[in-house]
């Protein structure tokens, strides 16, 4: 039996239907010790917004490591979600040993932080903590994406033909559709980052998509170019044969299925 936790959460209607889908609100954690499971996704974060009065360490941290520990004896694996936002300091290629580097003063990746550096200790006392897989997902997006988020506010725009505006798009992002990045989580037998491995340009692929329903860009979309694009590239160390017409060909058709 496989499990996924957060049946709310982007990426948990991207599992397979047979797997089980909860919501991460009220568990009943005798649920977890009076069960057998194969695999367990925690997918729920509290990442609505990146807000300083959000409580992020309560629900990303605390909790996630309680369920964790109730799972632990009656599972063969783990999977717990972190964030490419530990390295955002960072320019380069980043791999699982790469050390962290981010404003401290976010609240969010802190969270993180505490959550992968609790794994690795609980690692240290038990061997049994090796079942649990820590996945760092770079850019990830489907029409599930909030629209608090850039793409949330662009396939919104493409789904219901609205106009929107924007800031500047013409920088570069390693980004995979969910739908690629659940397909490499539920093969993971290691901690990884996960991404394409590959830069693409925002703009461009924004851009395509909007071609890709016939639909004018410049007409949608009032980009503010005056603003300073980000510069920092930052990419997962992975060699997958992942490429810019896979993003744009699953983006499109989870698009597609949206309209419909």
């Amino acid at each position: 039996m496989n499990l996924v936790i957060g049946n709310t959460s982007q990426q948990s209607h991207y599992y397979p239907d047979d797997y089980i889908k909860i919501s991460s609100r009220d568990i009943d954690l005798d649920y977890f010790r009076q069960n057998q499971f194969d695999s367990v996704y925690i997918t729920f974060a509290e990442q609505r917004i990146y807000d300083t009065n959000i409580d992020y360490i309560t629900p990303n941290f605390l909790y996630t490591v309680e369920i964790i520990n109730s799972l632990i004896d009656n599972c063969d694996r783990i999977i717990v979600f972190t964030s490419c936002e530990l390295w955002s300091n960072l320019v380069g290629t980043i791999s699982v040993d790469t050390k962290f580097d981010f404003d401290p003063n976010n609240g969010y990746t802190t969270s993180k932080m505490l959550l992968v550096n609790e794994i690795k200790r609980l690692r240290n006392i038990d061997k049994k903590y090796d079942k649990v897989k820590l996945i760092h997902p770079f850019y990830f997006n489907s029409v599930r994406r909030s629209k608090y988020f850039l793409f949330g506010k662009i396939f919104d725009s493409i789904v219901n033909k609205k106009e929107i505006e924007v800031g500047n798009l013409d920088f570069y992002r390693d980004m995979v559709h969910t739908k690629f990045l659940v397909k490499k989580t539920i093969e993971a037998q290691s901690d990884m980052v996960l991404g394409s491995g590959k830069l693409f340009n925002v703009r461009d692929f924004v851009i395509d998509l909007y071609k890709s329903f016939n639909m004018d860009y410049f007409q949608y979309v009032k980009e503010d170019r005056t603003q300073k694009s980000n510069s920092k590239f930052l990419r997962a160390d992975v060699d997958w044969n992942y490429t810019y017409n896979d993003l744009i060909n699953e983006t499109v058709e989870d698009i597609k299925k949206s309209i419909l």
